[in-house]
């Protein structure tokens, strides 16, 4: 995984794309006008951050997994509410 802060884009840059080797996410993605030959022009800012398709999808199956955990161990705190309840 690599991180580039500030990266700076005339394009607004979509929050999520691939190719055939990486998937790329643009995260805090803000709006500027800057002046080029006292030409006000439009510009994005935003971090990204790079990674290995492989990586990616680890990272993701990692989230979703702390994700499911927390859902049962609030739905079992819940069922216990009722149950003693």
């Amino acid at each position: 995984m690599k991180i580039y802060k500030k990266t700076i884009s005339y394009i607004k840059p979509q929050s999520l794309w691939t190719d055939e080797y990486h998937v790329y996410t643009a995260e805090n993605i803000k709006k500027k006008e800057v002046k080029i030959n006292e030409e006000p022009v439009e510009q994005y800012e935003f971090d990204l951050t790079v990674y290995d398709k492989d990586e990616y999808i680890i990272t993701e199956m990692q989230k979703n997994k702390q994700e499911n955990q927390l859902a049962i161990a609030q739905l079992a705190m819940q069922m216990g509410g009722i149950q003693n309840g």
